[in-house]
Formats: structure tokens, sequence, C-alpha cells
């Protein structure tokens, strides 16, 4: 009996079964410090290579002077700008006008890099918002793979990690040419069906100037 009691009242073996309880959770929380670790620098990188592409691509298109050397990834003077010839040429560049290469922007960003990224990359580019201004939106996706083996619960072995950045091309021309057109349109509304836009915007300034706007 007092042998029993002893038993009863032992406490060896306890860290043992403390351990063998708490050693997942422990083993998960480490997995996900180590792949907090890996995507928040890579979503960094990529946000930074994305947003310099799109702004790349964006003053190749813009009636500016400056351009943009793929090789080098320099911006640089123009010795001339060439805008379209009238509105209708500035409308059809506006349609067609090429995207430019931005996996090649990013591609060469990526060899600037000290560390070198684990992963397959992908970027692709997109061009939105024709009517009134143009948006140029490069998104790259890099698929990482898992440094540890969580297939026990279902983990992936391989995590994307996608960003998407935009820019604006900036052309005078267009801008003046699509405002006009609006209120081209917006007067033939007030003329067609009475909308009565003059009074409603003198009621507008007077709010603003109540306001202090």
């Amino acid at each position: 009996m007092k042998r029993r009691k002893s038993l009863w009242k032992s406490t060896e073996g306890y860290a043992v079964v403390e351990a063998t309880i708490l050693f997942p959770f422990i083993l998960m929380a480490f997995a996900g410090l180590v792949l907090l670790s890996m995507y928040l620098p890579t979503r960094a990188v990529l946000q930074r290579e994305t947003q310099y592409a799109a702004t790349a691509l964006a003053t190749i298109q813009s009636d500016t002077w400056l351009d943009f050397d793929k090789d080098q990834l320099k911006f640089y003077w123009r010795d001339a700008n060439h805008p379209p010839s009238n509105v209708y040429a500035a409308l059809f560049a506006a349609f067609f006008k090429g995207d430019g290469d931005a996996e090649t922007v990013v591609g060469k960003l990526e060899e600037h890099n000290i560390v070198s990224r684990a992963g397959e990359l992908t970027v692709s580019c997109e061009i939105h918002n024709f009517v009134v201004y143009k948006e140029i939106a490069v998104t790259a996706t890099r698929t990482i793979p898992v440094p540890v083996n969580l297939s026990f619960v279902n983990f992936p072995e391989e995590i994307p990690i996608t960003v998407s950045s935009t820019a604006v091309v900036q052309n005078g021309d267009e801008f003046v040419r699509n405002i006009d057109i609006a209120k081209d349109f917006v007067k033939y509304l007030d003329e067609e069906y009475d909308l009565k836009i003059k009074e409603l915007a003198n009621w507008v300034n007077k709010a603003w100037k109540f306001l202090g706007v």
C-alpha cells in the first residue's frame, strides 16, 4: 500500500509527457516564424520591383521627355519628344500602344538583389482605364518552397506570394481631350433632359463656401 501511494504521488516523467504534448505546437510555431521570415522580405522585394517596373513603363508611354533603359535600369532625357500629331492618333496610341516588357525589368532587378530568392517567379502586365486615364498594373508572383515538411497537418509544400503595383500614364493632351468629352456629354444631358446642372453647381459652390472649402 505504501508503495502504491508513493507511485501515485511520484512526479517522475512529467517533463517527458509535457514535452510530448507541446512538441507539435512548438514545431508549428517555429515553422510559422521561419515562413514569416521568408514571406515578409520576399513580399517587400516584389513590391519594390513591381512598382519600379510599373513606373518605368508608365514613363515610357507618358508625354514627358523621360525615357527608360531596361538594360541599365536608368531613366534618361530624350533628345526629342514626339507626341501624337492629333487627338485621334493619341486615342489610337492609348488603346494599342504596347505595355512594355515588365518581365525584363523585374528580372533585371532580381539580378541586382544581394540575396538570391528561391522559387519560381512569374510576371504579368495589364493596362486599365483607357477612357479617363491609362493605368499600368504589374503583377508578380513568386512561389516559395516550404523549408519544413508539414504535410502531416495538410500544410502546402509551396506558398505563392503575389504583389501588384500600379502607375498612371501622364498624358496632358489625352486628359484635356477626355475632360472636354465629359463636359460636352454633361452639357448634352442638361439640354436634353433639363437637369438644371448650373443651378446644382451654384448650390454646391455655396455649400463649399459655407464649409470653408
